[in-house]
């Protein structure tokens, strides 16, 4: 009886309070700043992985719609044409006829058409085939 008097009548403990410390709140905020700024670069990189490849996808079309442009033209000769896309980049249009590479002589032309950027890897490439000359 005079233990539980004892614990009654003395000071209450700091252990025994509710709440958090301000050294508890200060790390939970900087967790969660460290969460926020890791949120906010991975959406970043996302957005600008979109972008690039957006990118891609216009280039390729247009380098599509060269290609195609060229064919209302008339009928294929091997050789090289040049152009911009519409955001000013500079293309090459390659037509070449893969006949002497493949040592076929007796066939119509299979023409291996290419669209690159600037001299760089093509974006765009096909093989169309000829008709008997």
């Amino acid at each position: 009886m005079r233990a539980r008097l004892l614990r009654i009548l003395r000071r209450p403990d700091r252990r025994d309070e509710d709440g958090f410390t301000t050294v508890e709140v200060l790390v939970a905020f900087g967790i969660a700043a460290a969460a926020t700024v890791m949120a906010v670069q991975i959406a970043g990189t996302a957005a600008g992985a979109v972008r690039r490849i957006e990118a891609s996808r216009v280039a390729a079309d247009e380098a599509e719609g060269v290609v195609l442009r060229r064919l209302a033209e008339g009928p294929l000769r091997p050789g090289l044409v040049q152009g911009a896309f519409s955001d000013g980049t500079p293309w090459t249009l390659s037509i070449a006829d893969l006949r002497p590479v493949l040592g076929l002589s007796r066939v119509p032309p299979l023409w291996q058409v290419r669209v690159s950027r600037g001299g760089a890897a093509p974006i765009y490439a096909t093989l169309i085939p000829g008709t008997r000359e």
